[in-house]
């Protein structure tokens, strides 16, 4: 026990309880009660009095608790289809698995073990579902699961990951690019099949997303063929069951690859399927080795942006070439003074740190809203704010005029305008600060923000990147300077621009998009992946184009074969939602129908799933990749039917330990129960005492 004070202060207590005790029953002399009676009363009283003038020195008891954090040990089960192509399959969904399960039970008595299953995502299972495993997802990313595994167990005491896969990759990274960084062993299982069989596949195709009217575009295909020497084999693209190209060729080599080119002439506006399909001749009959889907988008005209800047600034450099990655944008930048006189030609104008102090700008400015041109605003350090507060764009900012603060991004999961992908949410947030002007922010009522700004260590409510609508333009704001940075940092961390890209791509293209006044509108992509979630949204507004969703919403999807499926959309806060999960590859229409008010509303469309095969097209297992990546974090490679020896190698590792933390908490007496309660009781047995003899 401790006390807060010196010892010496115990003395004077002692004494002031014994001076208390002896004067009530020894001082004067006193007859009440007997010569015993009475060393028994000023006994306890004494000891009431000592515990209680005790707790004014602070006395206190030091705790100490341990907690011991096991190891924590991640088994990471690659969940792809291509591990079930391989003469082992049935060793796979039996005898493996067994053993799998076995060694997370026999890990989890020294170690805490979590199991994952990755491929074309990652997540989490429980050991009682390892049993249970399908591999039936479509795509393989290894680095993608390494860098989720660190970035989630690393604070828990992350001390190994035993890596269970073919190798395959056909998503992500090389993961030897990842695992150099990473401070803690990687064994690795090699599953799959080494060896090379006959096989003819399609190996890529390049093509443009978007072609225009009247133009030609494109198509460049290369076909793959291993172990196939002596096998005759075409190739052919068809639209709508009309053959457009077809191309005969040999095979001459075990290890085969040969190039093919040609164009079409789109001639159709809208989305565009086109079927590639490569096709051998086997004992006189002709099998078809592999097809693939692709999708174009057949645009009347390109979008034309304006790009005007105060004065020169790197922005406008990086802004441009971030906008035309898209090949639907042509960009015409000028500086203010050299302006053209007519903006008629253009859809969209992006305007950095205009308005300056230049009352030209105001003019220039008032004209795009006059011809209903979206405009997309930098503000930077020439922007005159009293200016700009003056266009009603739904932003308000007032204060030190010439003061910019430094301010990183939060992306804002409430942002509903447009979708963006996780990869670029995560990343928003580690590009460098902008420069947004210092000052009181009065965001608009309409106003929805993409990003807010991280100030120091503050996460404000202020808007970085914005957008807003007047009912007839819409209207974007990114409130600071330096979007140049963000393509240098987004390439020094992903070696591409896809993210910045992406950022200002969808930025533009909503702001290009006309405001749509239908009451009733559904909203789908046009082109899904097999096995994707096929996400629609639904909305329906009332006179007063408020949104509502008292009515039911049905939907009738109609596939190639006619056949019809009916759904009822679910309703969200304020409009619909239908998660139809994933379908099989193909073409579907759909009807979408409500009533409201008396009319009877409707919108048709179409979508297409196209099919995913990226698992069947190399299944030569990479053990040689597994070999590197266990090497280069110093464990070992082992096979399915050798699992059990991981449970040793893990043990013998000096690096694999417990890690021990040790907490002391001082606690007062004052604040413990069971010191009053003695006190209160001592009183309280000298008062019965005293009862009880006759003398309170």
């Amino acid at each position: 026990m401790f006390i807060e004070y010196s010892p010496w202060w115990l003395i004077p207590l002692v004494l002031i309880a014994v001076l208390g005790s002896f004067v009530l029953y020894f001082y004067p002399k006193r007859k009440f009660f007997s010569k015993t009676q009475s060393v028994l009363l000023s006994s306890i009283r004494f000891l009431a009095l000592l515990l209680s003038l005790f707790l004014i020195v602070s006395p206190f008891i030091k705790q100490k608790k341990t907690v011991i954090k096991k190891p924590l040990i991640i088994l990471a089960q690659d969940n792809s289809s291509s591990i079930l192509m391989t003469k082992y399959s049935p060793f796979y969904k039996n005898e493996y698995l067994k053993g799998l399960e076995k060694l997370s039970e026999s890990l989890e008595k020294d170690f805490e073990v979590k199991t994952v299953l990755f491929g074309n995502d990652v997540r989490e299972i429980n050991n009682n579902e390892i049993k249970s495993i399908k591999w039936e997802d479509y795509a393989t990313d290894i680095s993608s699961v390494i860098e989720k595994i660190e970035e989630k167990y690393i604070n828990l005491n992350l001390s190994g990951i035993v890596l269970i896969t073919d190798g395959i990759i056909n998503q992500g990274m090389n993961p030897l690019s990842i695992v150099e960084n990473l401070q803690i062993p990687i064994f690795t299982v090699a599953m799959g099949d080494t060896t090379i069989n006959k096989d003819l596949s399609i190996g890529s195709v390049r093509n443009n997303r978007f072609a225009y009217l009247n133009n030609k575009f494109p198509i460049e295909i290369t076909a793959l063929a291993k172990k196939a020497k002596g096998s005759r084999s075409i190739i052919r693209i068809t639209k709508d069951g009309r053959t457009l190209f077809e191309e005969r060729f040999d095979v001459d080599n075990d290890t085969f690859y040969k190039n093919f080119e040609t164009s079409f002439l789109a001639d159709k506006v809208g989305l565009q399927r086109y079927k590639i399909s490569l096709e051998t001749t086997e004992n006189g009959k002709t099998v078809i080795s592999d097809t693939k889907d692709i999708f174009i988008e057949v645009l009347d005209g390109r979008q034309k942006v304006l790009l005007v800047g105060n004065s020169p600034h790197p922005d406008l450099s990086a802004i441009k070439q971030s906008i035309e990655e898209n090949e639907n944008y042509e960009v015409k930048s000028f500086l203010f003074n050299e302006l053209p006189a007519s903006f008629s030609e253009y859809n969209i104008a992006v305007l950095h740190q205009i308005p300056s102090s230049n009352p030209q700008h105001l003019k220039a400015i008032q004209k795009l809203k006059d011809e209903n041109i979206p405009i997309l605003f930098i503000i930077g350090s020439q922007t005159n704010m009293p200016y700009l507060n003056s266009l009603s764009i739904g932003l308000n900012i007032t204060g030190n005029k010439t003061t910019q603060n430094s301010a990183t991004s939060i992306f804002n999961n409430n942002f509903t305008l447009f979708s963006v992908s996780k990869e670029t949410e995560n990343l928003l947030n580690r590009f460098p600060p902008l420069q947004p002007p210092f000052g009181r922010y009065q965001v608009s009522p309409l106003t929805q923000s993409l990003a807010f700004q991280n100030i120091g260590i503050v996460q404000t409510d202020y808007p970085l990147i914005a957008f807003t609508n007047d009912n007839s333009t819409r209207y974007g704001i990114i409130v600071g300077e330096g979007i140049w940075r963000w393509r240098l940092q987004n390439y020094l961390i992903n070696q591409t621009h896809d993210q910045v890209n992406e950022i200002i791509h969808k930025s533009v293209q909503y702001l290009a998009t006309k405001i749509d006044k239908s009451r009733f509108r559904v909203i789908c992509d046009k082109v899904f992946a097999e096995n994707q979630p096929i996400v629609l949204d639904a909305e329906l507004y009332n006179e007063s184009y408020e949104l509502v969703n008292e009515p039911e919403v049905k939907i009738t999807i109609t596939n190639q074969d006619k056949k019809k499926y009916p759904y009822v959309f679910s309703r969200t806060s304020n409009s619909y939602l239908l998660n139809l999960g994933a379908f099989p590859a193909g073409e579907y229409n759909y009807i979408t129908t409500t009533n409201y008010g008396g009319k009877a509303l409707q919108v048709q469309g179409v979508f297409y799933v196209s099919s995913q095969n990226l698992e069947q097209i190399d299944l030569v297992a990479n053990h040689n990749l597994l070999f590197n990546i266990s090497e280069r974090t110093s464990a070992e490679m082992i096979y399915p039917n050798d699992i059990e020896r991981l449970k040793d190698l893990i043990e013998k590792r000096d690096d694999i330990k417990p890690i021990v933390n040790q907490t002391i908490t001082n606690k007062r007496l004052i604040d413990m129960w069971w010191d009053l309660f003695l006190i209160i009781s001592l009183f309280a047995a000298e008062w019965f005492l005293r009862k009880f003899w006759g003398k309170v």
